[in-house]
C-alpha cells in the first residue's frame, strides 16, 4: 500500500498504519534505502526499513538458526543471552550487517565449553579482535624466527601452517595461567610474552569452537586453544619483554635438560606444555642453573 508522505531532500516525513514517522538523511542509517524502496515502488520494504525496532522484533538470520522475537536473540529455538547477543541486536537497529556476528555465533555455540561460550565474545571487543565473514577471529602469536613456538620449538607457525592438538590435553582452568594449550593473545600482550630479539608475531585464524580457556593473568589478555591456522605475519616492530615468558626455552638436542618453573606450594611445572615435572627433571634443570 501506498503512504502518505512528504520530502524535503534531507528530511522524510511518513505515516505508517497511522503513525508519524519523520526521519533524517544524516541521522537515519537507513534514509537512502527508504527512498530507494519509495522510488521503486517496494512498499512492503518502508515499514520494517523506517521503523528499525519493527525490524528487529522478528528477525532471522539466513540459516535459520539465529532468531530475533520481541527484542530477544534465541538460537535454535532456545533464549541465548550474552554480550555477543547485546552487540548484535545493536548492530542491526542501527543498520549494519551482520552475517559475520551470526556466523561467529554459530560457530561459538558448537564449543563444548559454557565458560569459552560466556566469555569469548567479550575477550574479543576488550582486545579489538576482528571476526572474519565466516565466523572465525583473528589473533597474535609471538614465535621464534624460525617460526617454531616459543615454548617447544615442535610446532611450524609458518604461514599457511595449521596447528592442532587434542584438545582434552589443553588446560581449561583459566586460573592455571601458564599451562598446556595452543596459545593466542592480544597486540597488547605481545610486550609481555618472548622478548628475545629476532622473534616474530603472526596472526592467527581461529574457529571459536575450538576456543578452550581464556586465562585471569595479564587483564585476560591471551587465550588457550585446540587449532588455529597461522594466515600472515605482523611486520610491526618487535618490542622488547621482560616479564611473563620470558627465561630461554632450551631443547634436549641441546643436551640441556627441560625447563622447569616453581609455582609455590610444591608445584613444579614443564614450561614447554604445563605438566608437572618428575622428581629427576626438577633436580636436572636444578644441577644445570647452579653450573
Amino acid at each position: 500500500m501506498k503512504y502518505p508522505y512528504i520530502y524535503q531532500g534531507k528530511s522524510l516525513t511518513i505515516f505508517i498504519e497511522g503513525v508519524q514517522h519523520t526521519i533524517n538523511r544524516e541521522t537515519h542509517p537507513n534514509f537512502d534505502k527508504v527512498i530507494a524502496a519509495m522510488r521503486d515502488e517496494d512498499y512492503d520494504a518502508i515499514p520494517d526499513l523506517v521503523d528499525m525496532t519493527r525490524a528487529i522484533a522478528n528477525w532471522t538470520s539466513e540459516s535459520g538458526d539465529i532468531e530475533v522475537k520481541d527484542g530477544d536473540v534465541y538460537y535454535n529455538g532456545r533464549p541465548f543471552h550474552n554480550a555477543m547477543t547485546d552487540r548484535l541486536l545493536a548492530m542491526l537497529e542501527e543498520g549494519f550487517p551482520v552475517d559475520a556476528l551470526c556466523n561467529f555465533l554459530s560457530r561459538l555455540k558448537e564449543n563444548p565449553s559454557k565458560r569459552a561460550v560466556d566469555e569469548l565474545y567479550g575477550f574479543l571487543e576488550n582486545n579489538d579482535l576482528p571476526l572474519t565473514p565466516d565466523g572465525y577471529f583473528l589473533a597474535y602469536k609471538k614465535v621464534r624466527s624460525d617460526y617454531s613456538d616459543i615454548h617447544s620449538g615442535t610446532f611450524d607457525n609458518s604461514i599457511g601452517q595449521t596447528c592442532s592438538m587434542p584438545r582434552n590435553e589443553v588446560n581449561e582452568d583459566k586460573d592455571q595461567t601458564c599451562s598446556s594449550g595452543l596459545h593466542f593473545c592480544s597486540l597488547e600482550y605481545l610486550p609481555n610474552f618472548g622478548g628475545r630479539s629476532g622473534n616474530r608475531v603472526m596472526i592467527l585464524k581461529i574457529n571459536p569452537r575450538d576456543v578452550v580457556s581464556i586465562p585471569s593473568d595479564y587483564n585476560n589478555a591471551k587465550g588457550r586453544t585446540c587449532r588455529y591456522e597461522v594466515v600472515s605475519e605482523h611486520n610491526a616492530e618487535d618490542r622488547d619483554t621482560t616479564t611473563a615468558f620470558s627465561s630461554v626455552v632450551v631443547t634436549a638436542s641441546s643436551g640441556t635438560p627441560r625447563e622447569v618453573r616453581d609455582y609455590g606450594n610444591g608445584q613444579f611445572r614443564y614450561v614447554d606444555n604445563g605438566y608437572y615435572a618428575s622428581l629427576e627433571d626438577r633436580q636436572a634443570w636444578y644441577d644445570y642453573n647452579r653450573k
